[in-house]
């Protein structure tokens, strides 16, 4: 679950829009709270009291910590804004000068701020502040460096009044603590603060932070810009399969390529078929199809005129070690044991326990409940630490579905058996994938409401902290109170649908936990049935979010189609056969085109009836698995209109949703389950072409999974993966996908990034800060595992 602290904000999960106004968290706005310092009370190393007198004269440039300041370039980043609710607010840059129109000054002076990040305040230094900054009303501000973390101690701070003119303000202080790599500069604006009244503007320019023992590094550059022109799947291509690479490139008749080997050599040529323009991307495409050279090799690199490719290898193996590492993802992120050698892969990703406390976990206060549950194990959702049923539910269901395709559709089953993957319950004659899908599906069987108890059968939709902690935490640093939330109707079918699908799964693998699964998927149903709209309210989002769901007929229909796969029983039977939304597999979520998420999930239990024999008759499963194809043959249609090929279409309004390369990936799922019923090799090219454009076969040239590709993703949103907000945390493992472009440009970073505005598939920046585009989750992964083992089964036929 996304977590960007301290504002209202949107919060849109695989194509569902839910909002959300986050609790005050100052970790990430980087403000005091009652934990910190208090607003009016210095602390050591301050000296306020600075000159608001004529402009000190500037340093040398590369002296300056400050990544921007001035804005007269359009941009403003490092610069974000912070508003804890009810705060409220907005900015832009406005003829050269970094404006925040503060719409709600909320309770506290860091309800309303902006701030710099990205800079070290080291021990024994000298620093000297200077700045220009007015508002549309008169009011105040409050300017401070010092952490950006608890417990948020201040080096700097003075408190100035603002006119509706320009004035140069200034400071200095000299460091006496210890270096502070996580550092901000932020401005105080709200609460106290504001006397203007609302709404109202304030503004900066002119900005400096000097050391003169600093030297700024050379900048780096427009990584977008840099990406070669010839896209291509930057881990490589299977022998036998399609293909493709995408070139922007403004000519209008064809051009003529190359492919050159490892050597340098060319091995094949030909000439691009012109696309024309791309509305997705902005860019005028050409297409190379190279499908006839089929030689394994490594560092092969395409050319078209004088634009080369990343090189990439043509191979069998090139999905064998990412299937692993898409599966490991779920290991790292398991909540109540240690994360260990040699599992974790690297030292650094080892951590100790997380939430052992989540062993006795008590309801939210005033949330009616006198018990507590064991919730000490699943995974963690995404880069928070919160636990939720409804998407831990399709996220484990598709591991299972993953295992049962193998089962009864493929051929790779023994590829995710006993020792095959990197956990500690390797060689305990279960096979691994259900090892750890095990993990999550005790935690949903956990938040169950025992019997005796008021709702007896229903299942809690939720457990997170009881407010919003900061990035740069570790599962086992993070002391939060966490609380049980209300039990929903939307929680309690999807234990109802993934119990039943465990029960038939270990049925000959462990009796025991399979009954104890089937009970508790049975007691689900019929407390569902006695309570058909419980709702989990849209505003429970202090510390986690809402996954608030009003209609849950879809989940009526999935758990029913699990439990009837399961156990034959006429009761869901003739629940199936009177449902309107047994009668199409669905193809718009939200409207998007896409089958599935977290919240429309009637298309699972159709795959289910679809992939397992059994209490399904023949007609009645060939009639879904011909609904299915449908299906994918629309999505390859969609595939056929964008220039980089990809699964994914835009809005009416020409955008990409949150999660974009969720759509991507649960729409391959279905294309290779239509391969898998028809044997059509459109439809293995489909999912080919889907796996390329993450792995960089799109506009950016970006590589959407970590520790792949040249251009791989680096700085997911994650608490512990944080590297890039505190050095002492680790770098993402390999095999992580992100939820790429998203046009809402929800969060503060990317609002600050220059995108407004952004063509679809441009809106994205790679930054931990940068949740709404570089979210990674669960119920992400869950899908790019299943895809993987899919093109690496077909690899080695």
């Amino acid at each position: 679950m996304n977590d960007s602290l301290l504002k209202p904000w949107i919060l849109r999960r695989a194509g569902r829009v839910s909002a959300l106004v986050l609790g005050a968290l100052a970790a990430s706005a980087g403000c005091a709270t009652s934990q910190g310092p208090s607003a009016e009370a210095p602390s050591a190393g301050a000296a306020p009291g600075a000159d608001t007198g004529a402009a000190a004269s500037a340093g040398p440039a590369q002296t300056n910590l400050l990544k921007a300041s001035d804005f007269n370039d359009d941009k403003s980043l490092p610069w974000t804004t912070s508003f804890t609710a009810p705060g409220a607010g907005s900015a832009e840059v406005k003829n050269g000068a970094y404006c925040v129109t503060v719409t709600n000054k909320g309770s506290n002076n860091w309800d309303a701020q902006f701030r710099h990040r990205e800079m070290v305040i080291q021990k024994g230094h000298s620093y000297t502040i200077q700045y220009k900054a007015w508002a549309s009303a008169p009011t105040k501000a409050r300017p401070k460096v010092g952490m950006s973390g608890p417990p948020y101690e201040e080096y700097w701070y003075e408190t100035v009044e603002l006119g509706t003119e320009p004035k140069t303000f200034s400071g200095k202080f000299s460091m006496a603590k210890a270096d502070d790599a996580t550092a901000e500069l932020a401005f105080h604006i709200g609460g106290a603060m504001a006397s203007a009244k609302e709404p109202f503007e304030v503004c900066i320019d002119d900005i400096r932070l000097d050391d003169p023992e600093f030297r700024a590094a050379a900048p780096a550059g427009d990584a977008a810009a840099a990406a070669p022109k010839v896209a291509v799947n930057q881990v490589g291509y299977l022998p036998g399969a399609i293909k493709i690479a995408s070139v922007s490139n403004a000519a209008t008749a064809p051009l003529a390529w190359e492919l050159l080997d490892g050597s340098g050599k060319p091995v094949a040529r030909g000439q691009t078929k012109v696309f024309g323009k791309d509305a997705a991307s902005g860019d005028h495409v050409h297409l190379v199809d190279f499908t006839a050279h089929k030689a394994p090799g490594q560092g092969y690199v395409l050319k078209v005129g004088e634009e080369k490719s990343y090189p990439f290898d043509i191979g069998a193996d090139i999905y064998q070690k990412l299937k692993y590492d898409a599966l490991a993802y779920f290991y790292h992120n398991r909540s109540g044991i240690e994360i260990k050698m040699p599992y974790a892969g690297k030292p650094e990703l080892a951590r100790p326990a997380g939430h052992l406390q989540d062993k006795s976990t008590r309801c939210l206060k005033g949330s009616g409940c006198d018990y507590a549950l064991d919730a000490s194990r699943g995974w963690y959702d995404a880069g928070d630490h919160g636990k939720y049923v409804v998407n831990g539910g399709i996220s484990v269901w598709t591991l299972l579905n993953w295992h049962e395709r193998t089962q009864h559709l493929g051929s790779s089953s023994a590829d995710f058996g006993d020792g095959k993957l990197s956990i500690p319950e390797g060689k305990n004659n279960v096979p691994d994938i259900l090892d750890e899908a095990r993990w999550e599906i005790e935690f949903l069987l956990g938040m169950q409401v025992p019997e005796g108890k008021p709702l007896a059968g229903m299942v809690h939709h939720k457990m997170h902290d009881d407010a919003w902690t900061g990035l740069g935490l570790a599962p086992h640093e993070d002391k939060m109170t966490r609380s049980l939330h209300k039990p929903s109707t939307a929680a309690t079918l999807n234990v109802a649908a993934v119990g039943a699908q465990c029960a038939r799964v270990w049925k000959t693998v462990d009796a025991a936990f399979s009954a104890r699964c089937l009970k508790a998927a049975e007691r689900a149903w019929a407390a569902a049935k006695q309570n058909p709209a419980l709702y989990a309210p849209p505003g429970g989002d202090k510390g986690g979010g809402p996954y608030d769901d009003t209609d849950v007929k879809d989940d009526f229909t999935w758990a029913a189609a699990e439990l009837f796969v399961t156990t034959g029983k006429p009761e869901y039977k003739q629940y199936l056969q009177a449902s309107p939304l047994n009668a199409r597999f669905p193809t718009e979520v939200d409207g998007v085109a896409s089958s599935m998420n977290w919240k429309v999930t009637d298309a699972l239990g159709q795959i289910s009836m679809a992939i397992v024999p059994g209490h399904v008759d023949a007609a009645w499963q060939q009639q879904l698995r011909g609904r299915i194809a449908k299906a994918a043959d629309q999505y390859l249609a969609i595939a056929e209109k964008e220039g980089y090929r990809t699964l994914v279409q835009r809005t009416p309004a020409g955008k990409y949703e949150w999660g974009s390369n969720s759509f991507v990936l649960n729409n391959m799922l279905v294309v290779a389950l239509a391969h898998d019923f028809t044997k059509q090799p459109k439809y293995l090219d489909g999912v080919v072409l889907g796996m390329d454009y993450l792995l960089g076969r799109n506009a950016l040239g970006q590589s959407y999974v970590t520790g792949y590709g040249d251009k791989p993703l680096e700085n997911p949103h994650h608490r512990f993966w944080a590297h890039q907000a505190n050095g002492k945390y680790p770098k993402a493992p390999p095999g992580a996908v992100s939820g790429g472009p998203n046009s809402s440009l929800q969060d503060p970073h990317v609002q600050s990034a220059g995108l407004k505005g952004c063509v679809a598939q441009r809106c994205f920046v790679d930054h931990i800060e940068a949740w709404s585009v570089n979210e990674i989750t669960i119920n992400w992964n869950a899908p790019f595992a299943w895809v993987t083992g899919f093109l690496d089964e077909k690899a080695k036929k």
